[in-house]
């Protein structure tokens, strides 16, 4: 009876290290990649005067383990603008700037947006909204 006691306790450390050494590599795997991190793919101006310009840098850190190529930033017209960060590498931060210089004859909510096209495999695409209401007071 001992030697079969002695016997078992072995294998069960064993077989609880494999299972602790398996959950670990299944962990870790995941992240092996870039990962876009962004607080938020919209902004609000609220109100302002016809002719403000618009203009808002969006901030996002690649928390992933390689890095985080921006491959395009597309505005959904001709009358945005944008400057972004092309390579962000892993731990650090970068910025998609979107600005409308000419808001002359604006009135009341107008939106704004871009497609942002990356090598993050869950965020190849995604959105980026501009939100102003335009009014005379």
């Amino acid at each position: 009876m001992k030697m079969k006691a002695a016997l078992t306790l072995p294998a069960l450390l064993l077989a609880l290290f494999s299972i602790t050494i398996h959950s670990h590599s299944a962990k870790a795997s995941p992240s092996a990649g870039p990962k876009l991190a962004i607080e938020s793919p919209e902004h609000s101006f609220g109100k302002v005067k016809p002719g403000t310009p618009l203009d808002y840098t969006f901030k996002f850190r690649n928390e992933g383990q390689t890095d985080l190529e921006i491959k395009n930033v597309a505005p959904a017209c001709g009358c945005t603008a944008a400057n972004f960060d092309k390579v962000v590498s892993p731990g650090k931060e970068g910025g998609i700037t979107l600005k409308v210089e000419h808001t002359e004859g604006y009135k009341g909510e107008v939106v704004k947006s871009a497609e942002v096209t990356t090598n993050d495999p869950e965020h190849q695409t995604f959105t980026l909204i501009l939100r102003a209401n335009f009014t005379a007071e």
